[in-house]
């Protein structure tokens, strides 16, 4: 699932006029200036201005140049309301900024020759099957990392299920996943297959069909972590927790409200799908997996942590991105392709490897330039929404506007980005009506998926709630779409997913979730109970 909002920003800003693109440099070649004096000062200006603009609760930023940290710094609050600073040792859920962390350390079992990129998964994970049968038999391990797996991403399944989910029940589940697009060809990020890649690469390390989480997270931890001294970075919330100096999530309502998130209903989030992106951690310790990147693998002090020709193998683009017609031409051409964890793409022919994370509540990037030596980090607890990602993305190019002395091409397009995200959500809120008991009495009940599990539609006072357990929302009804209904509100935040309720053909009612993902998908809930009596 995807955030309401999150989908609107992105939007408005992909469809700013292509007249706001500017000429830049060919940059091939050309060492980027230091980081020192005025344009320390100005880019650190820049990181707090645009905070505030957006909106985004706090952040931490690290700049690596010259194989050196030569920037660390925190920027607003931990949480809101409350006057603790962010830090650069705060940790922060790096989402999906876990994805090459994971590759490394598979990079690391391939130079032990315990597995290779080539190798079939049938052959690590005796449970895992796809629809295809050829196809579950040569699917190998870099195509489950390479977002071209042919298997499309299913994010409503990892939050319908997370708090029954574990690493066996999402290998068992691939076997049901439609198949949309031949291995190889089309880019389909999935943090399904990516989970599930990072699952293989555990059973390599020594892991078994019921030990393959506590095998991925010590694997981690022994060939990763420690080497690059990251000791603080965790995949325990318990360890966060115990360590004291963490960050609070926060997500936003359809309303435009931001609230903090309960960290224990974010952590259920992730377990399962820890190697796709469950990693906390801080600017400072990311910094240093940065500085290992740009020095082909050793870590800062010296040690190698993995050869620098299985590393590179990592960073090679496997399949290509297609372009965002009309926005910003410096993003389109950072994110052309994929590799192996790590979106890769050019700066004005300077090479980038980049990937950003957007958990609920938490977003952050990381990018580095190999030629010029110069890596960034960014981790921030705003919400999984436009406002936060641009904040981000806005601090990558700005650095190296900087850096390499180019005229601003970002900033044409922020001005009127909140502006234009209030008029649209204002439009969507327009269209929503109050809840009718009556219109929804003959749908109140329990219904069941065979992919999301069982849900239960009831009224709580004048709110109709599509209850899935832990995981609940608050519906409203579209005015003018019969019988549709709005995830307005839940724990997690407003999302563009829509309930539309029907007439079952034995009389019973049954419900349709459209599901906005990077392919549309819905999910159908037969009834499975009576109708349920109003509560009060």
């Amino acid at each position: 699932m995807r955030s309401l909002l999150m989908c609107l920003s992105i939007l408005l800003v992909l469809a700013a006029p292509p007249s706001l693109a500017l000429a830049q440099d060919e940059l091939t070649g050309v060492a980027p200036l230091p980081l020192t004096g005025e344009r320390r000062a100005e880019f650190a200006a820049y990181v707090d201005a645009t905070l505030a603009m957006m909106g985004v609760p706090g952040a931490a930023v690290g700049v690596v140049q010259g194989n050196e940290i030569v920037y660390l710094d925190g920027f607003g609050v931990k949480e809101l309301g409350a006057d603790s600073a962010v830090t650069p040792d705060t940790l922060m859920r790096v989402a999906s900024v876990t994805k090459p962390v994971t590759t490394t350390m598979t990079a690391t079992l391939v130079d032990d020759g315990r597995i290779g990129w080539d190798t079939p998964v049938v052959e690590l994970l005796s449970g895992f099957a796809l629809a295809d049968p050829v196809l579950t038999q040569r699917l190998t391990v870099a195509d489950l990392f390479c977002a071209c797996s042919g298997v499309p991403n299913r994010d409503a399944e990892l939050g319908f299920n997370s708090f029954a989910l574990t690493p066996a029940r999402l290998i068992a589940a691939a076997r049901d996943f439609p198949l949309t697009a031949p291995a190889g060809e089309r880019y389909q990020y999935s943090n399904q297959m990516f989970s599930i890649g990072g699952y293989a690469a555990a059973a390599a390390a020594g892991g078994g069909p019921n030990t393959l989480y506590d095998a991925y997270t010590l694997a981690m931890r022994e060939r990763v972590l420690t080497p690059i001294r990251m000791e603080r970075s965790t995949f325990s919330l318990a360890d966060v927790l115990a360590d004291g100096d963490y960050a609070i999530s926060h997500i936003v309502n359809l309303a435009g409200e931001t609230h903090p998130l309960a960290l224990l209903e974010d952590q259920s989030i992730y377990t399962a799908e820890a190697p796709a992106g469950a990693l906390w951690s801080s600017a400072r310790e990311m910094a240093r997996y940065v500085q290992t990147q740009l020095a082909g693998g050793l870590a800062p002090g010296g040690a190698r942590v993995v050869f620098s020709e299985n590393l590179a193998l990592t960073w090679e683009p496997r399949v290509a991105i297609p372009a965002n017609p009309g926005g910003p031409p410096v993003l389109n051409e950072m994110l052309a392709g994929y590799g192996l964890g790590w979106f890769v793409g050019e700066y004005q022919g300077q090479r980038v490897l980049s990937h950003g994370g957007t958990a609920f509540g938490f977003t952050s990037e990381i990018a580095f330039l190999p030629e010029a030596d110069l890596g960034l980090v960014v981790l921030t607890n705003g919400p999984q929404v436009g406002t936060a990602y641009f904040f981000t993305q806005a601090i990558k190019v700005r650095l190296l506007e900087l850096l390499f002395d180019q005229p601003a091409e970002i900033d044409p397009f922020l001005p009127g980005l909140l502006d234009d995200l209030a008029a649209d959500t204002a439009q969507i809120l327009a269209r929503l009506g109050p809840v009718d008991p009556s219109s929804v009495a003959p749908y109140l009940g329990r219904y069941s998926n065979p992919a999301l599990g069982e849900v239960v539609v009831a009224l709580r006072g004048d709110r109709l709630l599509f209850d899935a357990g832990e995981l609940w929302f608050e519906l409203r009804p579209l005015v003018g779409e019969e019988a549709t209904y709005l995830f307005y509100d839940g724990p997690l935040g407003a999302f563009t997913d829509t309930v539309t309720f029907r007439e079952g053909a034995v009389g019973q009612p049954s419900l349709v979730m459209a599901v906005t993902e990077a392919e549309a998908l819905t999910y159908t809930f037969e009834s499975v109970a009576p109708v349920a009596t109003p509560q009060p």
